[in-house]
């Protein structure tokens, strides 16, 4: 089934980069190298009755895994919308998940989030509303492409506030989620948080884009 391209205002988790170039000449360059990989040219997305079995990701550039791009990721949406998104993320320098062995790791790692639209600290851009610790499913990055696999569609997992200092970590209650059979986009994202002094009050789903070729087996 081939989907045709959607750009949907919803998805639109994690620290964004802050890029910074001398050479004012090369600056055009140097940022279309850097942001060839949240080009996502083809998503081939494969689920069943109870869990996605496999997402291939292909993007048009190498897929950094050493958090010196920034806070990034990719996302799948399913006929539930924002109630239960689908995410793996890096974000070296905020720490929110079981995956990471401190705030500094920036492994990839999966999330069930909930996002929230028109909110004040986020504006036009989505709000993370709700996020899992646990990393449900696996992800593996090569080179140019992210493959998620074994992500069940119902998820229980524990609520968790991203921080700065993994020493600094708060737990929620329990959250479930329930993702849909259906693909409605696959997209990839920038993460930005917003500061109440040294406490992140809330982390911004920003510079979405879907993937220009989405087929679901």
């Amino acid at each position: 089934m081939l989907l045709m391209k959607e750009k949907l205002p919803i998805l639109a988790i994690g620290l964004l980069g802050v890029f910074a170039t001398t050479t004012v000449i090369l600056a055009p360059a140097i940022a279309s190298a850097i942001e060839d990989f949240l080009n996502i040219k083809k998503a081939t997305v494969e689920i069943d009755d109870d869990k996605l079995d496999a997402a291939k990701i292909e993007t048009d550039g190498h897929i950094p895994t050493d958090g010196d791009e920034g806070a990034f990721g990719y996302g799948i949406i399913t006929d539930k919308g924002l109630e239960a998104v689908i995410v793996t993320t890096t974000h070296a320098g905020v720490y929110d998940s079981e995956e990471q062995e401190d705030a500094g790791d920036p492994d990839f790692h999966n999330h069930y989030v909930a996002l929230a639209a028109d909110s004040d600290e986020c504006g036009d851009d989505p709000k993370i509303e709700k996020i899992t610790f646990e990393s449900p499913g696996e992800v593996d990055i090569k080179k140019k492409k992210a493959l998620l696999e074994d992500v069940p569609l119902k998820f229980k997992g524990t609520a968790v506030t991203p921080v700065t200092d993994e020493e600094d970590v708060e737990f929620g209650d329990d959250i479930k989620f329930k993702a849909g059979n259906d693909v409605d986009d696959v997209v990839s994202f920038k993460l930005e948080p917003k500061f109440d002094g040294d406490d992140i009050e809330a982390v911004c789903v920003t510079n979405i884009e879907s993937a220009d070729d989405i087929r679901e087996k």
